[in-house]
């Protein structure tokens, strides 16, 4: 198991941000601590700042129960007090300094040490938090992982982090082995957001699934949130999920979710068994109001496209004999006033809707 430390100048920011991630760890799972404010005055206000005997408390509390602790800050006099704290622990533990944003890179450690992760893919995915906002504000381009920034590896003893930086990228893969497959559809209206994907990770259990966006879309580890929302699968994509044999359960496990929408609601999209894309409902023929100003384009040969008016029944001329009460022809000359202001306005619009086609 690894600990995260939360490093901030504001109390209430690292208890919301705290609050934030273990809302998508269920059933816990995850040893956190949140460092965060420099005490407070004699009035009792919070002070904004850090105490590096807070964070290497924290580290030394963790230490008791995990294997490893990930710290992470929020800005740049906490790294100064995480880099100090480091001397002043009495632990020996590894201990990484995150370079990462500190909510998003604290929701993903979060999950990835629920999951079971080790030191070096709690900090990898820390670091690669901002991949997918970073995706949804430059559309399709694909991101550049490789430059995201290694975390800080801190060896065993408590020498400052800054001076042993470490790799955390295995040099070579093993070879592929043979995967069992199956293919399922976003159904939720969000698509895979933070949620669906902290649901995705603690089904996957520790086991090596993958989604791929179909067709040809990006592949990511089920246990990798930031992965997870690098794809940008939206509500109707069709996601190809694979395992090694023997991890059908978690396979299946992830399956379910997707129909079941995530518990956020399914449209009409088929389930997973079903490798079509969905059903297109007729769409509905939209009844023609008087004056509606209709566009036709020809489908044959010879004939032109124009544009089509549909006019309003015809209003028949008044009885001549009729006569009018002297009582009411204030009231009747209101309304035929009222009439030429209602035909004018309807002409003006016509006109000007036929300026812009």
């Amino acid at each position: 198991m690894i600990g995260v430390v939360a490093v901030s100048h504001s109390a209430r920011l690292g208890e919301a941000a705290l609050e934030l991630a273990l809302q998508m760890v269920h059933g816990g799972g995850a040893q956190v601590r949140v460092a965060a404010g420099a005490g407070s005055d004699a009035d009792g206000t919070p002070i904004l700042g850090t105490d590096a005997v807070a964070v290497a408390s924290a580290i030394d509390d963790l230490a008791t129960e995990c294997d490893g602790v990930l710290v992470l800050m929020d800005l740049g006099s906490a790294v100064m007090s995480a880099e100090l704290a480091l001397e002043l622990r009495t632990s020996d533990v590894p201990v990484r300094l995150a370079p990462a944003p500190f909510v998003e890179g604290l929701l993903a450690a979060v999950i990835a040490a629920a999951a079971g992760g080790s030191l070096d893919v709690v900090a990898t995915e820390a670091a690669a938090a901002l991949d997918a906002k970073t995706g949804q504000l430059q559309g399709d381009a694909p991101v550049d992982t490789a430059s995201v920034e290694p975390a800080t590896a801190v060896p065993a003893s408590a020498a400052p982090a800054s001076a042993a930086p470490a790799s955390a990228v295995p040099a070579s893969s093993p070879p592929e082995e043979p995967r069992i497959t199956r293919r399922v559809r976003v159904r939720n209206p969000l698509g895979i957001h933070a949620r669906p994907a902290a649901l995705i990770a603690e089904a996957s259990a520790g086991a090596d699934v993958r989604l791929r966006r179909l067709p040809g879309g990006p592949e990511a580890s089920a246990a990798s949130l930031s992965r997870l929302l690098v794809l940008g699968a939206r509500r109707g994509d069709e996601i190809e999920l694979s395992a090694p044999d023997g991890d059908e359960q978690a396979l299946a496990a992830i399956a379910a979710l997707f129909d079941k929408g995530f518990g956020e609601g399914v449209d009409d999209a088929p389930t997973s068994a079903h490798s079509g894309p969905p059903a297109a409902a007729p769409a509905a023929v939209p009844a023609v109001a008087p004056g509606t100003l209709l566009r036709g384009r020809g489908v044959s040969a010879g004939v032109a496209a124009a544009f089509a008016l549909t006019l309003a029944p015809p209003v028949l001329e008044p009885d001549a004999a009729t006569v009018i009460a002297e009582d009411e022809r204030e009231a009747e000359a209101s309304r035929i006033r009222q009439a030429c202001v209602a035909v004018a306005a309807c002409l003006l619009y016509t006109s000007d809707a036929a300026d812009e086609l």
